[in-house]
């Protein structure tokens, strides 16, 4: 991994700016700062302020495992594309897909109610239902070791066997076969029309984008990982906040659309983001 902050981490960003391309963020531990009460997760107003001008600028999303209803206000309409558990919402995946999801999820909630769901209460673990998945929180556990593998003995039991994807202080359950967010993005860029792309994410559920192998895509980690396929890194969740305003700089020197025809050298300007 290479820090994205690097001569030629800053190299791919401006080259980034001179194609049409989709910035996409995680929400938690990327846009926001993971706190111990997930419902108070939020961006601070610089992060806001400078992703909703990115958002005026170019294509600009949010791609997170939380439901869409739980994203939406936090994220308040500063990007125009927002993509939720894990890339079964927001995107133009077929009802069906997501009419089965969700009666899976449904029965995976059945299966963890009674004895079982009295079990991971007494662990000090809660359930959050996503309509098309399931995510079990442990965060602020008297034993958070203890309580990531009773999370997880509680998925493995699931059937149908669920696709299980863990997180930061979470163990998600989501219906196999489903889209992932690596999916999501290569979806919205067909969408979109877009050459290439920029994701940034945190965590395990991210790496299904960072393992893409997809040369149009340049991946960000939040956090050098060993083990991590991304190709570059931040050194914290501080520098997201300074990674918009490069990228809002570098989109604003972009030359206007007119300019299209104009001799080799001259980048002509991207669609700006639909709202």
């Amino acid at each position: 991994m290479i820090d994205l902050f690097s001569d030629s981490g800053l190299a791919r960003l401006e080259a980034l700016s001179r194609t049409e391309s989709l910035y996409a963020f995680d929400f938690d531990g990327t846009l926001a700062e993971i706190v111990r009460e997930r419902d108070r997760a939020q961006v601070t107003p610089q992060v806001r302020r400078a992703l909703h001008e990115l958002g005026r600028l170019a294509p600009t999303a949010v791609v997170s495992g939380r439901a869409l209803e739980d994203l939406e206000p936090r994220i308040e309409g500063a990007v125009s594309y927002l993509i939720g558990n894990h890339g079964l919402e927001g995107t133009q995946e077929e009802a069906e897909v997501r009419n089965q999801a969700q009666a899976v999820s449904r029965s995976w909630r059945e299966q963890l109610g009674g004895s079982a769901g009295a079990k991971l209460h007494d662990e000090g673990i809660t359930l959050e239902d996503k309509t098309y998945s399931l995510t079990l929180h442990y965060r602020g556990t008297r034993n958070s070791t203890r309580a990531k593998r009773k999370a997880k003995e509680a998925l493995s039991r699931l059937t149908p066997a669920p696709r299980i994807i863990l997180g930061k202080a979470v163990v998600n359950a989501v219906p196999a076969g489903s889209p992932h967010k690596g999916a999501a993005i290569r979806s919205l860029m067909r969408r979109l029309n877009v050459t290439t792309a920029l994701y940034v994410g945190d965590d395990v559920t991210d790496e299904d984008v960072f393992a893409l192998p997809d040369a149009r895509i340049v991946t960000v980690r939040i956090g050098r990982k060993r083990g991590s396929r991304a190709q570059f890194y931040l050194t914290d969740q501080g520098q997201v906040a300074r990674l918009l305003d490069y990228l809002v700089k570098l989109l604003s020197m972009r030359p206007p659309p007119h300019t299209i025809g104009e001799p080799p050298g001259i980048m002509t300007a991207g669609r700006p983001a639909a709202r």
